[in-house]
């Protein structure tokens, strides 16, 4: 006797809202929205330079000339 075939799960409404769904409007006017940004702003204005990292002291057993 053969397993009866199984029923495919459904979809988990709450965790398929959490992970987004694909909404090709939406995704194409938030492209539209992020290029006209980097088209009107001066990105050189807003980036902060990196900072070099901290100098690492001398070693203790380094003899000082």
């Amino acid at each position: 006797m053969s397993d009866p075939p199984k029923k495919k799960p459904e979809p988990d409404e709450d965790l398929l809202e959490f992970l987004g769904g694909i909404d090709e409007v939406n995704d194409e006017s938030r492209e539209d929205n992020f290029s006209e940004f980097l088209a009107t702003t001066d990105i050189e204005k807003i980036a902060t330079p990196a900072k070099p990292p901290p100098k690492a002291p001398p070693p203790k057993d380094a003899k000082h000339e």
